[in-house]
């Protein structure tokens, strides 16, 4: 959903969790095949197509004939209060900022160990990855500054860096806010496995149709909206383009993970889940995690990433 000028409110947690649906219906398996919560690895096809950073359901990429749910369609059921996020997430909230600016919301990547099944199915718990949680934070923070600077709304997807925020209700801060685009901040870092930021793992990933993930019950949870996956495209090639200026390093461009994400231990599929439940164009960014001679970024290549994000996010969706 492309956003529209709002008055601060509020979002609370049930509206939340309302904004995250599905529509279940019986037809054949989907095709297809990070960060989402499995180790790094500096394997060749993990610098083709990072490494997880969301759930950690158990696969189910080998059930026949799975049932699929498709989470773009208007008609889809809504979630009910019951299923707010456990004792073990704190309870998100957003404040959509006043004014008539694009709001745009920001999501750094990763929290303190969380387990979490989001109403639509989907194993959507996250793990405590450092130094990326706490470098990505300030990067998302830089992003933010300068946005505002510049006229936007900025709805960030966590308050704090230790906030437990899980992933799909991350995908319905999105939803609510009316955001005009979602950008996810990662990066791959570490003394083990982790990748220099000049060398390797920088990744746009855009939606598109047909991309999926696996419920533990085998359930395949697809991506259907083709004119959101049109936007998503587009604005990723941006991405692509000013990052690679920013930062000075090439970087790729895809419309999935590249791979199976069940051969990692997450739920099964080829999409992000914050991608997979928005109703956003939902840019999702990879990078090296390691500046030169340490572990974690330095506080130029954190502004070099930042710089990038935020001269695509001004091409993408103009303040003015």
């Amino acid at each position: 959903m492309i956003g529209q000028a709002r008055r601060a409110r509020p979002i609370g947690i049930v509206a939340l969790l309302m904004s995250a649906t599905a529509v279940v219906a019986a037809c054949g398996s989907s095709g297809g095949a990070s960060r989402e919560s499995s180790r790094p690895t500096t394997s060749a096809s993990s610098v083709a197509s990072s490494v997880p950073d969301d759930s950690t359901g158990p696969a189910n990429a080998s059930t026949p004939a799975p049932p699929t749910s498709a989470v773009n369609d208007t008609s889809a059921l809504r979630s009910v209060a019951a299923e707010a996020a456990p004792k073990s997430a704190v309870a998100a909230t957003a404040a959509v900022p006043a004014g008539s600016g694009p709001v745009i919301v920001i999501d750094p990547g990763h929290s303190p160990t969380i387990s979490h099944t989001d109403p639509s199915g989907l194993n959507d718990s996250d793990y405590e990855n450092e130094p990326e949680m706490h470098d990505v934070f300030d990067v998302a923070t830089l992003v933010r500054s300068q946005l505002q600077a510049a006229g936007y709304r900025v709805v960030m997807t966590k308050n704090a860096v230790t906030d437990r925020v899980p992933l799909g209700q991350r995908a319905a801060i999105a939803n609510a806010a009316g955001a005009a685009l979602a950008v996810s901040i990662h990066d791959q870092a570490g003394s083990n496995g982790g990748i220099p930021f000049d060398s390797g793992n920088n990744i746009v990933y855009y939606q598109a149709v047909g991309d999926y993930r696996a419920t533990p019950a085998g359930v395949h949870v697809t991506f259907t909206d083709s004119a959101l996956a049109a936007v998503s495209q587009r604005y990723g090639q941006i991405f692509q383009t000013q990052r690679a200026a920013a930062q000075g390093t090439s970087v790729a461009l895809q419309g999935n993970t590249g791979y199976d994400l069940g051969s990692r231990g997450l739920a099964a599929g080829d999409i992000w889940i914050v991608q997979l439940l928005s109703k956003a164009p939902w840019i999702y960014n990879e990078a090296g995690g390691n500046s030169a001679g340490m572990s974690g970024l330095n506080t130029a290549d954190k502004q070099r990433y930042a710089n990038g994000l935020v001269a695509a996010i001004k091409l993408c969706v103009p303040a003015g």
